[in-house]
């Protein structure tokens, strides 16, 4: 079973490091605790700044972080909603 982590962000750029840093901790403590195979998907909500680009250079650093950029502004529901979805669908694959 895979855990999907959903963190949508909308010009997190100045913030996304340290939640970063905090969310990795958190994931490599539920893998040694619990033996979960969590992930981190960030969902880049249209952002004006360099949110995803960051992502990006995250998700090249950590195998279990990944990401996906909506094209504009949805919202927190429509970017949590488009996360749950690539979950899904990245877990059926």
């Amino acid at each position: 079973m895979i855990l999907y982590i959903i963190v949508p962000c909308y010009n997190e750029e100045e913030v996304f490091p340290w939640s970063l840093n905090k969310l990795l901790t958190l994931t490599r403590r539920l893998k040694a605790e619990t033996d979960t195979d969590a992930r981190l998907l960030f969902v880049d909500d249209g952002s004006r700044d360099r949110t995803w680009e960051i992502i990006s250079e995250a998700a090249k650093a950590h195998c279990y972080v990944s990401g996906i950029r909506l094209s504009h502004n949805e919202g927190h529901q429509g970017a949590l909603w488009a996360g749950m979805q690539e979950s899904v669908a990245t877990s059926d694959a």
